[in-house]
């Protein structure tokens, strides 16, 4: 798609995950996609790492 195309056609919303961003999208009439996406859990080893460093006790 050419910047040309893009300005014609107006730029395409993919809302990641924030439901009120979405909301607001739709109430002024612009096209958008709601994904429900949330950030990955991290991995318990890290979890471990980062309570060692806040001097808590890791089993």
């Amino acid at each position: 798609m050419s910047l040309k195309d893009l300005l014609n056609s107006g730029p395409k919303v993919i809302n990641l995950g924030m439901e009120r961003f979405y909301l607001d999208l739709l109430a002024q009439k612009i096209p958008a996609v709601k994904v429900n996406w949330r950030p990955p859990l991290a991995r318990s080893s890290l979890m471990d790492r980062l309570r060692k460093l806040r001097g808590e006790e890791v089993e």
